[in-house]
C-alpha cells in the first residue's frame, strides 16, 4: 500500500508539513511506501533541503515522480528516493544557487546607499552590511556544497561534474531521457 503525497507549485514550510505527516505515516507503519509526485519549477532551498533529510532514512521505501517540472530545489526532493520515476515528458532544471536576502528594512535601506552614495554611512552600518551579505554567501555555499555531495552520491555526476554543469549562469534543463543517462531518475514511464 503507498502514502502518496505530492509536491506541488513553488517550495515553501508547507511541503516540509505534508512530508512531515507522511513520515509519520511510514512511521507508524513499515510495510507502507511513500510515493511523492513532484510538479514544481523550485523554490525554497532550505525547506527542500529539510525535506531531503526527513526522507534520507526512508528512501529505498519512497519513490518519486515527476511527470512535468521538476526544476531547481525540487530536484534535490526527487533524488531523496532510491527509485526516481521520470514521466516521458519530464523537464529537469539545475541551476546556480540562488536566495532571496530578506532583512531589515534599515539593512537594506542601508545597502541601497553603499551602492548609490547617498548617504553617509557610519564604520558601524558598513561592517553591519558586510556582515549580513557575508552570512548570506556562507549559506550559499553551504546549500551548494550539500547539493553538490547529494548528486555525487545520487546521480551519475561527480560532485566536480554537477558542479560544473551548475556553475554555467544559465538554466540547465534535462529531457526525462537525459535524467536517465546522468542517473537523475531511475526509471521512465
Amino acid at each position: 500500500m503507498a502514502y502518496i503525497a505530492n509536491i506541488l507549485g513553488t517550495i515553501n514550510g508547507n511541503h516540509a508539513h505534508i512530508m512531515r505527516d507522511a513520515i509519520e505515516a511510514l512511521r507508524i507503519d513499515p510495510t507502507l511506501q511513500l510515493e511523492i509526485h513532484i510538479e514544481s519549477a523550485g523554490g525554497d532551498p532550505d525547506v527542500a533541503k529539510d525535506i531531503f533529510d526527513m526522507l534520507e532514512n526512508y528512501r529505498a521505501r519512497t519513490t518519486t515522480i515527476a511527470n512535468a517540472k521538476c526544476m531547481s530545489s525540487a530536484v534535490l526532493i526527487f533524488l531523496a528516493a532510491d527509485t526516481r520515476i521520470a514521466g516521458k515528458d519530464a523537464d529537469f532544471m539545475i541551476h546556480p544557487t540562488s536566495w532571496i536576502l530578506w532583512g531589515m528594512y534599515s539593512f537594506l535601506k542601508t545597502y541601497r546607499s553603499l551602492n548609490t552614495g547617498d548617504l553617509t554611512l557610519t564604520l558601524s552600518e558598513v561592517y553591519t552590511v558586510q556582515a549580513q551579505l557575508d552570512t548570506a554567501v556562507r549559506r550559499l555555499t553551504e546549500i551548494e556544497d550539500y547539493t553538490d555531495e547529494i548528486f555525487a552520491t545520487r546521480a551519475k555526476l561527480t560532485k566536480k561534474q554537477f558542479s560544473l554543469r551548475r556553475s554555467v549562469n544559465t538554466d540547465q534543463h534535462f529531457t526525462a531521457e537525459e535524467s536517465l543517462q546522468l542517473g537523475i531518475s531511475t526509471k521512465i514511464i
